[in-house]
């Protein structure tokens, strides 16, 4: 299969940014395409062609489509090198990539509590006791599990897995930048989390993710359901 990839998403960090993180820290070329009229049409289910892609994101490389953020992550991941190096290690690494997109997913939805189709702007004072109830229960739950994940492996010094980066580390860091960016307060006050916060800044560091973070190719958080 020749290099010929494009993402297609909408024009926001998102659950597309999971995708983008793997890319750029892979060091490999991809097409963002976010243009609003191309994506909607190209997004319909069906529309793509060959396998059947119901939402995106959804990653494209000639007639290749694939869809689900934790699968493309997955199937990324290994297809650039940033896997685990043993079978344990891959297993576990499946189940905390399924537990980030689950966390994002709740957050997400607290949002729209009351349609989750509909947007937030269109719900914000239903969907406030939704998103209280996230911040002050689940988020504390969710970070100190991530935690105890990081600190199972050297203490928490490198890496969720062994000694080498993997798509589950890029997951975690996006997962906890859109936490940051959608409740400041709350991470800013989380002081139970210090392997956590220390993991996320050694993450945003490194020469390639940096770059981009300071680029225009970096999308910005919506302020809307941690997108």
């Amino acid at each position: 299969m020749a290099d010929n990839w494009e993402l297609l998403y909408w024009s926001c960090a998102g659950r597309g940014e999971f995708v983008r993180v793997i890319f750029v820290e892979a060091g490999v070329e991809f097409k963002d395409t976010d243009d609003k009229q191309v994506v909607a049409e190209k997004g319909k289910e069906g529309k793509l062609g060959g396998f059947p892609v119901m939402f995106l994101p959804a990653i494209c490389n000639g007639d290749f489509h694939l869809s689900q953020t934790p699968t493309i992550c997955k199937y990324l991941g290994k297809k650039f090198g940033l896997y685990p190096d043993n079978e344990v290690d891959e297993w576990h690494a499946d189940q905390i990539n399924t537990t980030i997109h689950d966390y994002i997913a709740e957050g997400i939805l607290c949002f729209h509590g009351v349609n989750p189709s509909m947007t937030y702007y269109n719900q914000i004072e239903e969907t406030k006791p939704y998103i209280e109830r996230f911040v002050a229960e689940r988020i504390p739950k969710w970070l100190r599990h991530f935690e105890d994940v990081l600190l199972a492996n050297d203490g928490g010094k490198g890496f969720v897995f062994g000694k080498n980066l993997t798509y589950v580390d890029l997951g975690l860091m996006h997962a906890l930048r859109a936490t940051e960016s959608q409740f400041p307060d709350t991470w800013n006050n989380a002081d139970y989390i210090p392997t956590l916060k220390s993991f996320k800044d050694r993450m945003c560091s490194r020469s390639r993710l940096a770059a981009y973070f300071k680029s225009d190719k970096c999308r910005a958080f919506e302020g809307n359901s941690m997108m």
